[in-house]
């Protein structure tokens, strides 16, 4: 008998929550689009790519192993990351869950804390995976609205002012995507004060904290905070998007609750390596935060003189709002004519489609080029 996608969800037990629940991905409707346009500002990665040291670490790698599980414990890489925050703070291995990416730890989170109608509490706009998950868990999701009038500048008090018992999670990333502004340490700080004194978990994603100083990590408050998560991706400053490998931060008695909900060896053998590698090249960060700087200031000076408007950013992250003061404008489909892919601003709650997300090129003139 053939079933229609109601018959089905009944007869399997689907959740009956995702019946109505859309997920739309851009990586995956964009794809068509990104075999033929000429320049590609949509997808969050290294425009530089990874460093030397990765990539003859990886034409190195002893291929003969890949018979054998990884090391359960990815104990040479929790080394590792822990001799890199030594500066800032002393995280013992136990604390340092390695995942399938980012979003995988984001995963475990929520199957950690989020109960099937559990109210988690971000801002807008901000990275549409935190939505998309919480509600997939059968969740709800609720936001702070960031202002256009404002450049969607981050504003802590209207944050904090929300924070109640209510929510089970708090959700921020830093630096922010779509934007790329960089929440100060000190109000960090001040969200999880209140947040620890309401019984709320906090998590922060800093998927582009490498393209920052460490200085500007929560990770400095991993021993002093046990509601708090600091959850760093390899996508990013690091160019190993392929290779799907990230971490989380926990308290410790925190890290031995995620232990019970982790899958058992999530990465491989080879994606840990290549992470220890990239973590020892300190001088291909440094570079990248240098170069993004460079290209992203003249790329911005350009724009802002051809009368766009750009959103609250730091200069050193390689990603901003780029609006139109047009609002019926589609900014998305008007860049993609002149051969430009970006991420359109309909993604996000409280933006137009008179905005994008720009991921900065390699050459801010290959930007301008295609205007």
């Amino acid at each position: 008998m053939k079933l229609d996608a109601e018959g089905l969800r009944k007869t399997l037990k689907i959740r009956n929550h995702l019946k109505d629940l859309s997920i739309r991905s851009y990586l995956k409707e964009d794809a068509a689009e990104r075999s033929r346009v000429f320049l590609d500002c949509s997808l969050g990665v290294n425009c530089l790519g990874a460093s030397k040291k990765v990539l003859q670490a990886a034409r190195a790698y002893d291929w003969s192993k890949i018979w054998r599980y990884p090391d359960p414990t990815y104990a040479d890489l929790k080394e590792k990351i822990s001799a890199h925050w030594s500066e800032w703070t002393d995280l013992k291995p136990e604390q340092i869950q390695i995942g399938h990416g980012a979003s995988a730890i984001l995963e475990g989170l929520y199957k950690l804390i989020m109960d099937p109608g559990d109210r988690a509490l971000g801002y807008s706009p901000q990275w549409v995976g935190f939505r998309a998950r919480v509600e997939v868990m059968g969740g709800r999701y609720e936001v702070v609205p960031l202002h256009p009038e404002e450049a969607f500048k981050f504003n802590a008090g209207r944050f904090v002012s929300k924070i109640t018992a209510e929510y089970s999670l708090l959700l921020i990333d830093n630096p922010i995507n779509p934007t790329g502004q960089l929440i100060p340490l000190s109000e960090i700080e001040e969200i999880l004060i209140r947040a620890k004194k309401k019984g709320v978990a906090v998590a922060v994603d800093e998927a582009y904290g490498d393209y920052v100083e460490n200085e500007n990590s929560a990770i400095r408050f991993a021993n002093k905070f046990n509601n708090l998560i600091v959850i760093r991706s390899f996508s990013k400053g690091y160019g190993l998007a392929g290779m799907r490998i990230g971490y989380g931060v926990f308290e410790p008695k925190l890290a031995r609750f995620y232990d019970k909900i982790d899958l058992p060896v999530p990465v491989s053998e080879f994606a840990s390596s290549l992470a220890i590698t990239a973590l020892s090249d300190r001088d291909f960060i440094r570079g990248c935060r240098k170069s993004v700087l460079t290209e992203k200031t003249k790329l911005i000076k350009g724009l802002i003189e051809k009368g766009y408007v750009i959103s609250q950013t730091h200069g050193s992250c390689p990603i901003f709002l780029l609006g139109h003061k047009e609002a019926t404008l589609d900014m998305k489909r008007e860049l993609l004519e002149k051969g430009i892919l970006t991420m359109g601003g309909d993604y996000y709650q409280e933006v137009g489609k008179n905005y994008v997300r720009v991921s900065i090129p390699k050459k801010a003139e290959d930007f301008f080029k295609c205007l």
